[in-house]
């Protein structure tokens, strides 16, 4: 009896690291890859996705490095579009994703105003260092710190606009309540309340010892993501999208965060839309939200 309690308290061990490793680290779990791998979008999105990138990776781009506060070297992409460093969209990707694979999906519509793009390689993402994902606290944090570059950089006339996607809409309201004024507008895609929000119906019972090993390993506590006094504290202009059937995020997500938000706002729900496809499915719609909010605050 006793080695059979000694096999399983080593086969829990065993599955909360591999767990810990699919969800937290750069150098994720095969196991669990094999385990939770399923597709959340349909074929003809990943295959227009797939041209998009590839796209992206062939435009011309300035490449530009920077140390995270954790020492970390972080890599950032500025792609010119017409505007001479004084209109920058910042697009802020999402978990497991890197600046081209979430900068693509936005990118036409900015280089057609003239608007630059900025995109990043978040900690433990794409060309940038670090192990641990950061669930939009450590990332938050990279984010300001890339707005300091960017007004160095470009002079402190700078016009910027966030745009995230998923983790990504989490980080930059996370970012919210400490932005430069040079910072005029923030649209969140398909971002969620908090990383528990998130994150709980999937791992389940397992979130509370996740959390526990999070906190001694990597340092920062999951629970630390939820993004409500910073939007309670916010005073830009927001634009809320995501869609109606996404299943990774839920969609009650959006409707929460636009209703809870008091200040200057817009929503933008599209029917038949999974997980970050709304300019996919309603581009044209998607650009006129987002024009009436460059028209008004960039100048």
């Amino acid at each position: 009896m006793k080695w059979v309690w000694i096999i399983l308290i080593l086969l829990i061990v065993f599955a909360l690291e591999e767990l810990y490793r699919y969800i937290f680290c750069k150098k994720s779990s095969v196991i669990c890859e094999k385990l939770f791998d399923s597709k959340g979008h349909c074929e003809d999105y990943y295959t227009y996705h797939s041209a998009q990138n590839k796209r992206m990776w062939q435009l011309p781009y300035e490449e530009f490095t920077m140390l995270s506060q954790r020492g970390e070297q972080l890599k950032g992409f500025y792609y010119p579009c017409g505007a001479q460093g004084k209109k920058i969209a910042f697009v802020v990707h999402g978990y497991r994703s890197n600046h081209v694979d979430t900068g693509s999906i936005c990118y036409d519509y900015y280089a057609s105003r003239g608007i630059d793009v900025f995109a990043c390689d978040h900690t433990a993402a794409g060309d940038s260092a670090g192990h641990f994902i950061g669930f939009d606290v450590l990332e938050s944090q990279d984010c300001l710190k890339w707005l300091d570059f960017l007004r160095e950089k470009f002079g402190e006339d700078v016009q910027i606009i966030l745009h995230g996607f998923s983790m990504g809409a989490a980080t930059v309201m996370q970012m919210s309540s400490h932005c430069p004024e040079n910072v005029k507008f923030i649209v969140e895609d398909s971002g969620y309340w908090c990383a528990k929000a998130a994150m709980a119906h999937q791992v389940g019972p397992m979130y509370g010892p996740l959390r526990l090993i999070n906190r001694l390993v990597a340092g920062y506590d999951w629970n630390a993501s939820d993004v409500t006094q910073s939007l309670k504290n916010s005073k830009l202009p927001i634009l809320f999208v995501h869609g109606q059937d996404d299943k990774l995020v839920p969609f009650e997500n959006g409707p929460k965060l636009y209703e809870s938000y008091q200040g200057e706002k817009d929503c933008f729900f599209p029917e038949n839309t999974r997980h970050i496809e709304s300019m996919y499915t309603s581009p044209q719609a998607y650009g006129e939200k987002l024009d009436r909010f460059v028209e008004k605050y960039i100048q």
